[in-house]
């Protein structure tokens, strides 16, 4: 804990003011381009603001405090904690395959917020330590996170097919290669030209290791399949 043995850091001085929102910017917007290259809700700019907003609204906590005398200087920090759920909240997307998006770019929204704080309350070190933890985890982790999505031997599809009675051939075809149905979703949509499509969200739980690349090419050529992929 070096920088928090300095006294002049460790009050509300210029400088210290200064350390802790340029940090602020620096270490959010960090994570914040990562999300921003993927083409995320919240990018570049939303960490930045998060992280920046967090670590003014420690300040103000911890100068209310030293100023009136009396009062908890965590009551912001923690109001702050709560109401980022809510800005999260919406970057969660849920497609029409039920397919659930947004949750890595929510919870790196929060973790921001968190880091803010930390910085606001001149927690350099544990700041700089969990900056670490998180930039590792949204990028070293996440070769590990796609090893084993692609080495596992359950897969759920999204389906659409010309008739219900390709859903019956499709799963028939799943058991004859020894393959178990887990779970089976099945709606009707009206196209644009008044057709009826029949779509599922089915899974598959494969006897041995597969290519998620060769089921989705495989399954997807079988008569009546229209789309296929994997969610």
């Amino acid at each position: 804990m070096l920088l928090e043995n300095i006294e002049m850091l460790r009050d509300l001085t210029l400088p210290s003011i200064l350390l802790r929102c340029l940090l602020s910017m620096l270490l959010s917007g960090i994570l914040g381009f990562e999300r921003e290259k993927k083409r995320r809700p919240a990018g570049f700019r939303t960490y930045i603001v998060v992280c920046l907003g967090s670590s003014l609204a420690m300040m103000t906590g911890i100068y209310l405090n030293s100023v009136t005398g009396s009062g908890d200087a965590g009551r912001i920090a923690a109001q702050v904690i709560s109401g980022i759920g809510f800005l999260g909240a919406g970057t969660i997307l849920v497609t029409k395959q039920n397919q659930v998006r947004g949750l890595t770019t929510a919870a790196g929204l929060w973790a921001a917020a968190c880091l803010g704080l930390a910085l606001g309350a001149g927690f350099y070190t544990g700041a700089i330590v969990a900056f670490t933890g998180i930039w590792l985890s949204l990028h070293i982790l996440r070769i590990v996170d796609r090893y084993l999505y692609n080495h596992s031997r359950i897969m759920t599809l999204y389906v659409e097919f010309q008739s219900i009675r390709d859903v019956s051939r499709f799963l028939a075809y799943a058991r004859q290669k020894q393959c178990t149905v887990g779970n089976l979703e099945l709606s009707r949509t009206k196209n644009q030209d008044g057709n009826t499509t029949v779509s599922a969200i089915v899974t598959l739980h494969f006897p041995e290791l597969v290519s998620h690349t060769q089921i989705v090419e495989i399954y997807g050529a079988l008569d009546g399949v229209t789309f296929i992929e994997e969610i």
